[in-house]
This record gives structure tokens, sequence and C-alpha cells, in this order.
């Protein structure tokens, strides 16, 4: 297994935390609130010079004396002066379970060559599909493992995780068994998500592959309480809009909460599908018409934007200002995955999103802790640095939390906290 677990063991302590005189506290402060929108998604309730305690896993206490009953327990003190405090980070769609290695098919499309002409090769989505039917659970295991620790390293305390390169019911089961192993051997919280419908396998017709989701897939992995969402990627050439809903219908039936790939290249019913079904959250946008954006204004379901995604193939970004000024709750996510976003940094992403979404510093922090805690229907628990929380904490070497995206290109993360417990701590 990873050496992940070995590194941890010199950092996990039992003992109630006090991260003390901390020179900013970036709280993220929901006030009952499950996601911000508009104008509120700059709030990010900045306090000066707090302590936090953090007791069996919640935050107990915010302040800037703690209280004497306190302070007569056993308690692991971390001194964080002249540092800033946030949320931790919640990496709210991935697909960091796959084998194989794309990296030849980056360099000829790099050099030129098109999706088709890159398919012919035997490239593209099936050419993981293939890598992961062939991959023991156990040797995915240790590469999604791996995968966990990198995005731990750069301040991802909660993460979802996405099948989708099984494409048939053995492989789709697999992967998801390995999501939700990972969920219970790593100290992050990972969250399952059933993504059959990412595309279709050349060895069915597209009838028969739905059939097999609706009829094979969903009701064993609901059996086996596999997943928590349910995905699709609604696009031209993989799932219509009545397609996706039908695969929803049928997921919501078996408890599964929809979650959305749409408009990644053309708008083509997908936003509307998913409202219908009730989904949490519609990811990608790249492409959105004045009908899109009108028909999330006013809703809960949380736009997830991938900006990775854009800078890796190449394509526009999504008018994250747009929907923010129609008071769209927007998150980011990664998106990390091998064919279009092969990275698991989290600040890389919140980097895209000030430099080419036009999101500011604030908007970019609440999109990747409370807002893309929503997009997991979390925010009740994590997202933010309130009492009654879960105790995920990220304590950054520097005073002013603008310097965390203006120093570009460099990480300085120093503790990682999950659950009141130091996971990770980053050589400074």
């Amino acid at each position: 297994m990873s050496l992940l677990f070995k590194s941890f063991l010199n950092y996990i302590c039992s003992m109630n935390v006090l991260i003390e005189n901390a020179k900013q506290v970036i709280t993220c402060h929901s006030r009952g609130r499950k996601f911000k929108s508009g104008k509120n998604q700059s709030e990010i309730g900045l306090i000066n010079n707090h302590s936090i305690y953090i007791e069996n896993g919640r935050i107990k206490w915010i302040g800037n004396k703690l209280p004497s009953v306190l302070r007569k327990k056993n308690v692991l003190k971390i001194n964080a002066g002249n540092k800033t405090v946030l949320p931790g980070f919640i990496d709210s769609h991935t697909h960091l379970v796959f084998a194989g290695n794309r990296a030849d098919e980056y360099s000829m499309r790099i050099n030129g060559s098109t999706y088709e002409q890159i398919a012919k090769t035997g490239g593209g989505i099936l050419n993981t599909v293939e890598a992961v039917r062939k991959a023991s659970k156990n040797e995915l295991l240790e590469l999604a493992a791996k995968r966990v620790e990198s995005s731990i390293g750069f301040g991802v305390t909660t993460i979802e995780a996405k099948s989708g390169y099984g494409l048939d019911t053995v492989s789709e089961i697999k992967m998801l068994e390995v999501i939700n192993e990972l969920n219970q051997i790593l100290p992050v919280d990972v969250y399952p998500t059933f993504l059959g419908a990412h595309a279709f396998p050349k060895d069915k017709t597209k009838d028969e592959y739905i059939d097999e989701i609706l009829y094979e897939m969903i009701p064993q992995i609901a059996k086996k309480n596999l997943a928590i969402f349910i995905d699709a990627f609604c696009e031209r050439k993989y799932f219509s809009a009545a397609q996706t809903e039908k695969i929803f219908r049928q997921g919501t039936k078996f408890s599964l909460i929809p979650k959305l790939h749409t408009n990644q290249f053309y708008s083509v019913g997908g936003i509307q599908a998913a409202l219908k079904c009730g989904a949490v959250s519609v990811d990608h946008l790249e492409v959105m018409t004045a009908r899109d954006i009108k028909a999330l204004k006013g809703k809960s379901t949380i736009a997830c934007l991938l900006p990775g995604v854009s800078y890796f193939l190449d394509i526009p970004y999504a008018p994250a200002r747009m929907l923010i000024e129609n008071k769209v709750p927007v998150a980011l996510a990664t998106d990390f995955n091998p064919g279009s976003a092969m990275s698991e940094n989290i600040q890389f992403t919140m980097s895209l999103a000030v430099q080419l979404l036009r999101m500011n510093v604030e908007e970019t922090i609440n999109a990747v802790t409370i807002n893309a805690a929503a997009a997991l229907g979390v925010s009740h628990n994590v997202g933010s640095i309130e009492t009654g929380k879960q105790g995920d904490l990220l304590i950054f070497d520097t005073p002013n939390y603008k310097d965390i995206l203006y120093h570009f290109g460099v990480n300085q993360l120093e503790y990682v906290i999950k659950k009141g417990e130091v996971i990770h701590k980053n050589p400074l």
C-alpha cells in the first residue's frame, strides 16, 4: 500500500487540538445557508488574531482566549502566529480511479492530432477503459491512494471520486468498491459517484448499454450500497438529455442523487434534465446559453466549474462572472482524470479561476470550501470554520490569505488537519 499511511503515522495525534493565534482565520461561515451565491460568494468571514479549539473531531470554540475549562484538557498546541487558517478544501469532481497512461496521446494532441485521429489509434477514453478492465482491484487501489495523497498535500480534506472507466457491470462495480475502500483506509472523506453513463462501450449498442445501466448496474450498485451519487455525460455523441433523464429517474428510485457532466461542448438540454431530476450539481458549463443561465438562476443546484479542463484541452472557459452575477452558486473542482485534466492540484485550479474565469480571490475560496461542500450535499458538516462543524482545517505559512493565489505555482500549505488530527505536514 501507499507510503501515505507511514507518513501520516508521524503526524496523526489523538489529542484535542488548539490552533493558536492565527494571524488570519478565513471562516467561510455559512450562517445556516447551504451555499453562497451572488455578492454573498465574496463573503469569506475573515477574523484576525484568533485561536481554534477542536475536540473529538469537531470545532468546539473559536476566540481570543481559551476558556479555563478547556485549558485543563490534554491538548496538542499548534502555533499559527503570522499564518493563515482556512477550511479544508473540497474537490467535488474527480475521476481518480484509473489505470494506464495517456501521456503519448497528450503529446499527439499537442502536435496537432485531433480527438478522432487519436481515437483511431486506440486512444481516448476507451484506452483507459481497457486498462481498468485489465487491472486488479488492488492495483487500482494502490494507484488511487497515491493520487489522493497528492491531493491532500495541496489541501484537499474531502474528495469525490467517480466510476466510469469500466463500462460494464463487473468493472463499474470494481471501481466503486475501490472508491469505498479508499474511504475506509484513508484519513479523508471520499464520496463515491456511479458514472456508468460516461461513454458507450465498443461491444454493445447504445440501447443495450443503457439497458445494462438501468436494469443491471443501478440495482446491483444500490444493493451493495456502493454509491451516493449518479452521474452522466450529457453531450452530443454521448448521452442525450432524454437518455440522461431516464437514467437519473432510475437512479433516484434507488436513492442515488444526480450530478451531471453537461455543456462542455454544446448546450443539449442537460441543465434542464438535471433540474427536473433534482441534481445537486451541474458540472463543466463551458458553453452556456441565456436559457441555461436563466434555468439555474434562483435554484439550489451548484454550478461546478472545471477550469483545468479548459487549460488542458485549450477550449473556452466557463462564464463564471455571468453565473455569479445571476446569483448562481459556483463551485470549483479539479476534474482530475487521465484524458482532459491530469492534475490533482486544487490550488492550480484556484489560480486558473482567478486569472481566467475572472473570479476574485474571495469567490474562489468559497468555491472550493462551502460551495464545494454544497455540491456534495455536506455543507452542514464541512466547508466552513464554525462551531459544531467537523475540524477540517488548513494552515498556510503566510499572514495574508491573498498571498495563497498571488504567489502562484508554489505550495505554502504547512498543515492539513482532518477531524482534529494532523494528517499531513509539508516541509517548509
